[in-house]
């Protein structure tokens, strides 16, 4: 793994939030390496629109913090009365006070040369302010196939991400289906699909108590693990509650779903007994929430975004050694030897049944084999080799270039 640099992680989502791809690379990082994560820098509407519905007060507008989570990684929270802005000349007043104030944290601990990580189009802003040593976009998902993305914002979005990706000295991506898409940006493109803490999630026992609030819940038990947005295809869901009355079915994660279609469903699921929504859990307790399932579900919508995706869960779900029953993604189909990826709600719920009786220790071992092929170390390995590569490639040209691994 690389060694002693200085890492700028501008992340797409707070640090305590549900644990994604971010979260587990740069605490691997922070092993041998510095990482400052940086949590989102808020837009100005979206800020002054939870100040006037009540979901923001003035006592949050303090700021920024700083907070260091163990010896080499630091979060830091930009402050909420300085908004990013859209519209000229404010967007220039904030952008530099934003970078005053960041370049302040930088100094106080003394942070040098970094590696900029970028994963969202939007975020070339950033680009040149750090005297960085290397600019990495990490592309997690086809960011214009979310939903709420407009028409006439979708080709913005694609634009910026060119612009980007152009700039970048890396591109790393977490799909082949997005490295197929996104293969003409940069010629330093990367495939890193997402992984496991295998040891974390194979060392549960099928023998230890599941969780308080699984206990005592009807078998067989159907679960999905993971956060409840757009993507999850919620109308299915119902349909497996209406067909499998004879079954609990667990959903673990927050819940954040605007659309109507996704309302009426939630509002159907929860108004049925054996449907438990447990909400978020810490990553620490995750395993023992899949290892109480006695089938696990990646009951994902087909779209844009889910065809474009690698979800961690289904990692997450193979390390425990459980059956998987998928909706026809292409991340399932990679794994259509271990998962059942049915192409209706019929083949679902029929998929969900034949599982249960077919799961024994054979089919548990070898979901867990493929899980043990696809773990954070490996990854992790993969992204040192293209980053000490490309800063080889860099510093070649140079006279008395010196070696990649950066001495403090």
């Amino acid at each position: 793994m690389i060694e002693g640099y200085d890492i700028l992680c501008f992340a797409p989502g707070p640090w305590d939030d549900i644990w994604r791809n971010r979260h587990q690379i740069m605490t691997r990082l922070a092993r041998a390496n510095r990482i400052l994560y940086i949590e989102p820098w808020p837009y100005l509407r979206p800020t002054l629109r939870k100040l006037r519905d009540g979901q923001m007060h003035l006592t949050d507008m303090r700021g920024p913090r700083l907070k260091q989570m163990s010896n080499n990684l630091f979060v830091y929270h930009p402050m909420l009365w300085a908004p990013r802005a859209a519209r000229f000349p404010l967007s220039v007043t904030m952008q530099v006070i934003y970078m005053a104030f960041l370049r302040r944290e930088l100094r106080r601990l003394r942070f040098r040369r970094p590696i900029l990580w970028l994963f969202l189009p939007d975020m070339e802003i950033f680009v040149g302010h750090f005297d960085e040593e290397l600019v990495i976009y990490h592309i997690v998902d086809e960011y214009s196939g979310y939903s709420g993305v407009s028409e006439t914002w979708r080709p913005v979005m694609q634009r910026m991400e060119q612009q980007l990706a152009q700039k970048a000295d890396l591109v790393f991506v977490s799909s082949p289906t997005l490295l197929e898409r996104k293969r003409s940006l940069n010629e330093q493109m990367f495939l890193i699909a997402n992984a496991v803490d295998y040891e974390a999630f194979a060392a549960v026992s099928g023998n230890k108590a599941p969780p308080a609030d699984v206990v005592g819940l009807p078998s067989p038990i159907a679960g999905y693990v993971g956060a409840i947005n757009e993507k999850v295809d919620l109308a299915l869901l119902a349909h497996v509650a209406r067909s499998c009355p004879d079954w609990s079915l667990v959903l673990v994660g927050p819940i954040r779903v605007a659309d109507e279609e996704g309302q009426r469903a939630l509002e159907e699921l929860r108004a049925m007994p054996h449907v438990q929504f447990l909400g978020r859990k810490d990553v620490q307790d995750v395993p023992n929430y899949i290892a109480a399932c006695d089938v696990c579900l990646l009951p994902y919508r087909i779209n844009e975004w889910t065809r474009n995706i690698d979800p961690l869960k289904l990692y997450e779900y193979l390390a425990c050694g459980k059956p998987v029953v998928a909706t026809d993604v292409p991340a399932a189909r990679r794994f259509s030897d271990v998962v059942r990826v049915a192409a209706n709600e019929a083949k679902f719920v029929a998929d969900m049944n034949a599982a249960v009786n077919e799961d024994g220790p054979a089919l548990q071992a070898r979901r867990r084999g493929i899980a043990a092929q696809n773990t954070w170390e490996q990854r992790l390995a993969s992204i040192s080799t293209a980053i000490e590569g490309r800063l080889q490639e860099r510093l070649l040209p140079q006279k008395g270039a010196r070696s990649p691994k950066k001495e403090r």
